[in-house]
């Protein structure tokens, strides 16, 4: 039940700019999503043609050496994505005109969320009990960054699948007492070996499944962790063919795109930031003005009744061990909470055991009020109970197409954040139907700032409005003499200039998106705006 609930609420804002579509709209195309829907279906399309031979010597050299195979993510997440266009495309109409159906391929992520919800769920009834089962699957639906995530075709909700599966099979299996079977190891193993396939993130995990193993089993540790490492190594070598191709040069290749690739800017706290030079506080800030209140009340909580199992040791050690490394001096940070959430799952859970034990408490003041310290527990436990409960019940921020945006009230949400000097939209998600409906058909368009040079292309053909529309994009070279007329502002502001933050002397006011009193994205005609230069 609650993953049906799940994947209905993440599926329901989906519609990123359909034609006569009926559904409502959802968060705009983004940057990734036209790389990881044109890689999912080509590889749908291979293994639909090839099935099994596909992991054979012949057949893999056909596909994966190909010129349209691209090397720069694992395969599964992908393949999840173009699964989920060539089983529903026919089903969701609207794309006409546009190669591939990104409304479509979203319900890949949209299964891998309900997947997750059902995974952590069944966790907790059987480690804990059914209140924090609920309660850790309702917190994860209703954390709006990452519900937002759900909705879009990129790698995120894949990859924190693929990483609460192998996190959550450690644990249930090396936080006993006793460590655990040859088989246990190598089925964990091979769901490491998973992560591996879908995301770079795998790599965070050995260092923290070595070091739990030998503080928590010692010498007993070696065996099963040696079984967990080779099995994970096979599951990954076997079953991402490209790297059979050539293996030392391919797995080079794809462990130096960590250090070799684009900068990245980040807008953080008033200041513009290289990713690689992000002061060391970013992810823990980004998760503490991004997670739902009644979420850290409940840590809070939890943290207050210090009898933790060792499982939930475990699972803290799994929520800090990412953000530590994103801490670190020179790891590249970007893009929100976009990197790190991988941790949202096991937070949830903790949030659920601190929720669960709230809830205990205050029955047993009722039912047995002389055992209980009343005055020490009960206030915080029916403050925590009292918020939880309203914020889900009136908060809609999660319903919103632009929830990837969200903030907390720990900060005010987002006019707050960004009185705060924190990033408005990192994507282009602001750019959804509701947008282009208001443009005119064939009218050419100035766009900055221009994040990558296939963006604009994607736009125009990926988007069915704009495709039917024949709207033209054209990047903004800061020309304020022969690039005058209608211009798009996307307010990711690590890289829109501050002279475009506000509309200039003269120039009118076309279209503007805001989401929480924040500017996302804004159209202007600066036919008549008085500016002589733009400066940096």
């Amino acid at each position: 039940m609650m993953s049906a609930a799940a994947f209905v609420l993440a599926a329901s804002r989906i519609n990123h700019g359909l034609i006569d579509s009926r559904l409502p709209a959802g968060p705009g195309l983004t940057l990734d999503e036209s790389f990881n829907v044109g890689q999912g279906v080509y590889l749908a399309e291979a293994i639909g043609r090839h099935g099994p031979m596909i992991l054979t010597p012949t057949v893999a050299k056909e596909v994966f050496a190909a010129r349209d195979y691209l090397s720069d993510h694992p395969p599964v997440g992908r393949i999840l994505l173009g699964m989920a266009h060539q089983m529903t495309a026919w089903l969701i109409g609207g794309a006409d005109g546009c190669s591939i159906n990104i409304t479509a391929a979203r319900t890949g992520s949209c299964f891998a969320f309900a997947v997750l919800i059902f995974l952590v769920f069944e966790f907790c009834r059987r480690h804990f009990d059914q209140p924090t089962a609920t309660a850790a699957a309702v917190a994860l639906i209703f954390m709006p960054q990452f519900i937002g995530h759900a909705r879009l075709a990129t790698l995120e909700t894949s990859t924190v699948l693929a990483w609460s599966a192998a996190v959550l099979a450690f644990a249930s299996w090396w936080t006993r007492t006793t460590p655990p079977t040859n088989r246990q190891a190598i089925f964990c193993g091979a769901l490491w070996g998973g992560l591996m396939l879908t995301k770079m993130q795998g790599i965070l995990l050995p260092p923290l499944i070595a070091g739990w193993s030998l503080y928590h089993l010692r010498i007993r540790a070696i065996r099963p962790l040696l079984l967990w490492t080779l099995s994970g190594l096979f599951v990954a070598f076997v079953c991402w063919p490209w790297l059979w191709l050539d293996p030392m040069e391919h797995i080079r290749q794809y462990l130096g795109r960590a250090s070799d690739r684009q900068t990245l800017y980040v807008w953080y706290l008033g200041e513009r930031f290289a990713d690689k030079l992000v002061p060391w506080h970013f992810p823990f800030v980004m998760t503490l003005i991004t997670v739902p209140v009644y979420a850290l009340l409940s840590l809070v909580m939890r943290a207050m009744n210090r009898q933790m199992q060792t499982i939930e040791w475990f699972l803290l050690a799994a929520t800090l061990w990412p953000l530590i490394v994103f801490a670190l001096p020179g790891t590249p940070v970007y893009d929100g909470t976009r990197l790190f959430l991988c941790i949202m799952p096991s937070l949830a859970i903790l949030a659920a055991r601190g929720f669960a034990l709230s809830i205990r408490r205050i029955r047993e003041a009722r039912l047995h009020p002389e055992t209980v310290p009343v005055g020490r527990w009960l206030p915080a436990c029916l403050l925590i109970t009292v918020i939880a409960l309203a914020k889900t019940t009136a908060d809609r921020s999660w319903l919103s197409p632009y929830a990837i945006n969200e903030y907390n009230d720990l900060v005010g949400r987002g006019r707050g954040a960004w009185r705060l000097g924190m990033e408005s939209c990192y994507w282009s998600d602001s750019l959804n139907g509701d947008f282009w409906k208001h443009i005119a058909e064939d009218t050419t368009i100035f766009v900055a700032p221009v994040s990558h040079q296939f963006q604009l292309n994607a736009i125009e053909s990926l988007v069915p409005v704009v495709a039917r529309k024949n709207i033209h994009l054209v990047p903004f070279e800061y020309d304020s003499q022969r690039q005058r007329g209608p211009l798009l502002l996307l307010h990711r502001l690590a890289d829109l200039r501050r002279s475009l933050r506000e509309v200039p002397p003269g120039a009118e006011l076309l279209i503007e998106v805001q989401y929480d009193g924040v500017v996302l994205a804004r159209l202007i005609d600066t036919t008549h705006a008085e500016w002589d230069e733009l400066p940096e």
